[in-house]
Formats: structure tokens, C-alpha cells, sequence
């Protein structure tokens, strides 16, 4: 495939009136330069959501079949509405409005009667499948938006190309080899700018499935890497990476370059299965403003890290849980404990041990920590659970930074449940704490090791 490919992605958040006729813009510069873009585009903001709550109501509810079809049709038009304003939004012409809602109302009926489908049946693998006709709707809609505006667009799906998973629903992982043969074989055929519809992929058997959180950054990345693109861009309605959150800290500075080292120890940046796939053949990353494209971060294979802090972020509302048990051997508590988050669909952020106690940090992203957590009351001889906050450093560091780290977190009161240590290569220093003012812990930080 030609070096001259960029991969651009945008996402939610740009996807508005007041950005779209920007990305067109955008992606006619590149095109100026003499590249060839792809786009991949993630669902319009909102709809995601949406569709992951008709399937709580529909799963919870256990709702009579007259009424579950009555939720699923007043579902479709809330549905129906939004993907029509969007199409008000984007200055559609009266033709070519027609022609768009003709094309949108067959994915409606797919929709509407695959939701039938779960009521009648088990949820399963279906669910992958309803999730991701966001970014159907959405590729759907960008095709003829750009169409209708100077560039020569075609829509496809990643079932379409395609992109072949494993089966591991709502966080499936992608068959590299071959989808990187389907893509090669599908986007050498286009003549048009290829709109992709991320997030998703296909198993072997033909069911849908979807990425996991970043999905759409994870097709992008996998686009890059087996096109051997120039290039991947993940634009954004705001610039590059920040130092902090600009909520907390009014003046944090956007960093320049960042390598992938550092960008998969932020963990916030990108979803690390992405950053796997740009590493393989060092595609250069870029993050950047749709607004204005010199406000950016590049990611790339830099091995040079220089000295101190790049980046200072926080984890809140996490829950720090003490297991300590004399009787049973350690090895046997790490299953215990492994198996029963794993039932309940948790994630383990940090563990730490000694000779008779655990140490763990858990996302309670599901709601269901409650039910491990009494799980386990009954299986060891003493747990205890309290909420918390991680806070880290990425950057590079030596064991005086380490130290300096603790110390700044204890003269501010914060109890430190876990404390940060230094290690060979240390390139990022956390701590477990409990605090009532996370937020100033992150100005005092960065004000100490983040140079101005």
C-alpha cells in the first residue's frame, strides 16, 4: 500500500455542525499534499449510550413481550430524531436529505429487528451487534455529507472488509493477519475516500463484535498499521495531550512528543490495544485540533525520555480492598480472589502482596464490586474496603523524584495506602491514596514537577 495514506479519525465529539465542514477542509489539505486519507469514524455523540441503555432496560426489565416492543418502537424514534437533526445540522439539501433518510431508515428496520430478536432470544453475542449501529448510522451519514460536498466517498463497514476477531464480546481482540490482508485486498479497490465505521469487527462464525473502551482509536491504529500508513491522526475538538487536566489546572501545556513508552504508562491517551498496533511498524500518531492542526501531540518510537515529569493524572473513585488471611496459601488466595473479579466482570488496576495479605485497587465500572466483595467475605478470614484515588507520574524518574513524590503526599495529609516506588527505568511513579481534595493534590504536584 502506498506510503501516502493517512488514517484519520474522528470521533464523537467533532462529529457537530460547527466542526464537520472543518473536517472537510481538513481532509482536502491532505489531499493538496498529495495523500490519500481514510477516515474512521466512531458513532454521533450520545448514541452509543443510548443503545447500551435499551439493552440494560430490555435485559433488567425482563419486560412482557407487548411492552418491550412498545420501549424498542419509541426507542427507534428517539433514534430516528436525533440522526434527523444531524442531517438538519449538516446543511443537507432537500435531494439529498431524502436520499440519506432512505439509506438511514434501513439500518432502523435492521436495528428495530434485531432488538426484537433479544427480546424473543438470549442477548449473547447480539449485543455487539445493536452497539455498533452508531457507527453505522454515523459512517452512514459522513458518506453523504461528503459526497454532497466536493469529495468522492465510500462507506464501509468493518464486517464488510473484513475485520475478523476473536470471540471475545464487547472486547474482542483483531486477528491481525488476516484483517490486515481483507484490508489491503479492500481498500486497494476503492477509488473513493473510504468511511470506515470503527469499533467493530466479525468472527469467524459471522457475529458482530466490538473493540472494548477506545474502540474506535483501536480500527484506526489497526488501519495505520496494515496499510503502512504515512500517518494516523486522532482529531480532537481540543488540542494535544495536556500536561493535566485543564479542568483542574488552568494553565497545563500541551506536550509536544511523547514516545509509546510513555503514552501506554499515561493509559489515558490512547487504549493501549491501539498503541500495540502503531508500534509494530512505528506509525507515526499524531493527536490533534480539528480547529487548528499545529495544537498537537506526536506519538512516536522516540527511546530518548528526558528527565522529570511530562504528564500528572488521576484515577477517582476507585476502591482500595485489604484481604488478609494466615490459612490459606498466597498463591491459592491470588485465584480465589482472581477468579471471583473475573465472574463479575471487574478490573483489577493494582495489586500488591506480602506474606499474608493482598492488596488491591478495583474499578467498580460495572456496579458489581458489592456482590464480589461479599463473595469474598464468606471465602477469607478478613477483608475491608475503602473508597480512593490513584494519582501518577509519567515521565522519567530517579528514586529521589520517587521520594520527594511520597513526601509531598504525606505533608499534604493524604493517606497513603499504597506509596509509590522506584524501580529500574522508573517511568512512572503512583500512589494509592485517600484524600478529601484530590484535586489540590494535583495542583501541588504539578506545580513541583512539571516544568513550566
Amino acid at each position: 500500500m502506498t506510503k501516502k495514506t493517512i488514517v484519520n479519525k474522528f470521533g464523537g465529539g467533532i462529529l457537530k455542525k460547527n466542526f464537520v465542514p472543518i473536517i472537510i477542509k481538513r481532509l482536502k489539505e491532505q489531499i493538496s499534499l498529495g495523500f490519500s486519507p481514510i477516515v474512521v469514524v466512531s458513532a454521533m455523540p450520545g448514541v452509543t449510550d443510548k443503545l447500551v441503555s435499551i439493552l440494560s432496560t430490555l435485559d433488567n426489565d425482563k419486560l412482557p413481550e407487548k411492552e418491550a416492543t412498545k420501549q424498542i418502537i419509541n426507542f427507534i424514534k428517539d433514534l430516528r430524531t436525533i440522526h434527523s437533526q444531524n442531517i438538519i445540522d449538516f446543511d443537507f439539501s432537500k435531494i439529498e436529505s431524502e436520499k440519506i433518510n432512505h439509506e438511514l431508515e434501513s439500518l432502523f428496520i435492521q436495528l428495530e429487528d434485531d432488538l426484537l430478536v433479544i427480546v424473543a432470544t438470549e442477548m449473547n453475542s447480539y449485543e455487539d451487534k445493536i452497539v455498533s449501529y452508531g457507527e453505522k448510522l454515523s459512517a452512514t451519514i459522513l458518506n453523504s455529507y461528503f459526497n454532497n460536498n466536493g469529495l468522492k466517498a465510500k462507506r464501509i463497514l468493518a464486517e464488510e472488509i473484513p475485520i475478523i476477531t476473536d470471540n471475545n464480546f464487547k472486547n474482542a481482540n483483531i486477528e491481525y493477519k488476516i484483517s490486515e490482508k481483507n484490508t489491503i485486498d479492500k481498500i486497494s479497490k476503492i477509488t473513493e475516500i473510504p468511511i470506515i465505521a470503527g469499533f467493530t469487527g466479525i468472527t469467524n462464525e459471522g457475529h458482530t463484535t466490538t473493540l472494548g473502551r477506545g474502540g474506535t482509536d483501536t480500527t484506526a491504529c489497526f488501519i495505520g498499521a496494515a496499510l503502512k500508513a504515512s500517518k494516523v491522526v486522532l482529531w480532537k475538538d481540543v488540542g494535544g495531550v495536556l500536561s493535566a487536566d485543564p479542568k483542574i489546572i488552568k494553565n497545563a501545556k500541551t506536550i509536544p512528543v511523547i514516545n509509546y513508552m510513555e503514552a501506554e504508562e499515561s493509559g489515558k491517551i490512547i487504549h493501549h490495544k491501539a498503541i500495540q498496533y502503531i508500534k509494530l511498524f512505528h506509525t507515526p500518531l499524531e493527536i490533534a485540533s480539528i480547529i487548528n492542526p499545529k495544537h498537537k501531540t506526536k506519538i512516536e518510537n522516540n527511546r530518548k525520555i528526558q528527565k522529570g515529569a511530562k504528564i500528572i493524572s488521576i484515577k477517582k473513585d476507585l476502591n482500595f480492598i485489604l484481604i488478609t488471611d494466615e490459612i490459606i496459601k498466597l498463591n491459592d488466595l491470588l485465584v480465589i480472589v482472581s477468579e471471583t473479579f473475573y465472574k463479575y466482570k471487574l478490573d483489577i488496576v493494582l495489586i500488591s502482596n506480602t506474606h499474608y495479605s493482598l492488596q488491591l485497587v478495583v474499578d467498580n465500572n460495572n456496579g458489581q464490586l458489592n456482590s464480589a466483595y461479599a463473595e469474598l467475605r464468606d471465602k477469607v478470614s478478613k477483608i475491608e474496603m475503602v473508597n480512593t484515588n490513584m494519582v501518577f507520574l509519567i515521565g522519567r524518574f530517579d528514586a529521589k523524584d520517587v521520594s520527594n513524590f511520597n513526601d509531598i503526599l504525606v505533608k499534604m495529609g493524604a493517606e497513603l495506602l499504597i506509596s509509590a516506588f522506584y524501580y529500574e527505568d522508573c517511568n512512572r511513579i503512583e500512589a494509592v491514596i485517600k484524600t478529601d481534595d484530590i484535586n489540590q493534590v494535583v495542583k501541588v504536584l504539578h506545580k513541583k514537577f512539571i516544568k513550566k
